[in-house]
């Protein structure tokens, strides 16, 4: 907290912890999970490597908003108009799916914690509509305070779980070992690393999230204060992640229990075999922790990719229109019905929906990765506010490294 003091670091907190609840969903409850279900603590380093890779793009949203008072959207237009059209293109089709995804697991959720039964799309439009009228009454100011409350209720629980486990788990230097490279454990991998602990486009919602609360203070946060907030954010879902795979690998490893394809009966099934071996008394710290999970996901993903389409409808057709409550509302609502409509027509499977979902995010990061970096770096900040040498060289390799997995991912898929 160099060059802050206590106070007005807590102060700071904000677009940090509402990138802490985006992080900590789908990647954590279903994919860190599934991995310690299916690898053991083998995907520890894997799950390391991909927070280790993804953090400096992610990282430099905030920072070249808070630098310059924009976000990455208009940066990403100022590039030329193919740049920017690739960009929409791929975020336009990638948040419905990502919108779908969240909501698919959260409704599954809502139904097992609430105790009531119904069909994936009538589960999906309930919490869709809860979600909407909630993000139509409070945008920013109140999703920031309910989502802070919210993240310090989930990280103390998910805590609290783990410690509950943890003398189940192997320690042996062994159990660490990496799994056999064939093809379906390399597609896991890609599955695992495009949620892990975020997708890349989170660092875009960063900025977004940063330029509203400097409109809604009425001035931009510092060098200082949004790299602190950031790494809270971001250290928090690593930390998280890692609990996660120990809990999947605690309560499934090698259980012989097999996850229903549905998205309620996943969610019934991890709570039922966690309490199963935690005890019955432990059913509601779980199911109110997983909800706490999602629910905080659900809303800064709808209000995050609201905000990124807004924010390329204004570079695409500029007009004052695009900031006003009116339009922020009819988009909610068209990304909301998009997101219904997706898993109408093309859900079969959740675990399959999940990971087509996952590849969609694994393919786009490493472009925005380079983007971002480009970004930072670009003339434009004055060369005190970009981020050190060492950040640089870390990010060109995190670019470089997540290029190759794509390249091998792309070898296993076409041609093993």
């Amino acid at each position: 907290m160099k060059n802050l003091n206590l106070k007005v670091a807590l102060a700071a907190l904000g677009p940090g912890l509402l990138y802490a609840a985006v992080a900590v969903g789908v990647s954590h409850l279903v994919q860190a999970t599934s991995a310690g279900a299916e690898f053991g603590l083998s995907m520890v380093l894997i799950v390391i490597f991909a927070c280790l890779m993804k953090y400096p793009g992610l990282r430099f949203g905030g920072e070249y908003a808070a630098a310059t008072g924009k976000n990455l959207v208009v940066n990403y237009r100022e590039r030329g108009w193919f740049v920017f059209g690739l960009f929409s293109i791929s975020q336009i089709f990638s948040m419905v799916f990502i919108i779908a995804a969240v909501s698919l697991f959260t409704s599954g959720l809502l139904q097992v914690a609430l105790g009531f039964q119904t069909g994936p799309i009538m589960s999906v439009f309930i919490l869709l509509v809860l979600v909407t009228v909630l993000l139509m009454t409070g945008h920013y100011k109140v999703l920031e305070r309910v989502i802070k409350a919210i993240v310090v209720g989930f990280t103390i629980l998910t805590t609290l779980c783990m410690l509950l486990v943890i003398n189940r788990l192997d320690w042996s230097l062994s159990a660490f070992a990496l799994p056999t490279f064939d093809g379906p454990t390399v597609l896991f991998i890609v599955a695992l690393v495009g949620f892990m602990p975020s997708p890349t486009d989170a660092s875009i919602l960063q900025s977004l999230w940063t330029v509203a609360r400097s409109e809604s203070e009425g001035r931009r946060a510092t060098k200082e204060e949004s790299r602190f907030d950031f790494n809270v954010g971001y250290i928090t879902s690593c930390v998280l992640a890692i609990f996660f795979l120990f809990l999947g690998t605690a309560v499934l490893f090698e259980s012989g229990v097999e996850m229903p394809p549905d998205n309620a009966g996943f969610a019934r099934r991890l709570l039922e075999v966690y309490t199963s071996i935690i005890g019955g008394w432990s059913y509601y710290i779980m199911a109110i922790t997983a909800l706490c999970v999602m629910l905080s996901t659900a809303l800064t993903v709808t209000d995050g990719m609201t905000r990124m389409a807004l924010a390329i409808g204004g570079e695409l057709f500029p007009g004052p229109h695009w900031c006003t409550d009116r339009f922020y509302n009819i988009v909610l609502i068209v990304l909301s019905l998009a997101a219904l409509l997706v898993i109408w027509l093309l859900l079969q499977s959740f675990a399959t929906f999940m990971d087509m979902t996952s590849v969609i995010v694994f393919i786009i990061g490493p472009f925005l990765a380079l983007l971002n970096h480009l970004a930072i770096y670009s003339e434009e900040i004055p060369r005190e506010k970009q981020p050190s040498q060492l950040i640089r060289i870390w990010s060109m390799v995190s670019i470089v490294s997540l290029f190759l997995l794509m390249a091998v991912y792309a070898y296993y898929r076409l041609f093993a």
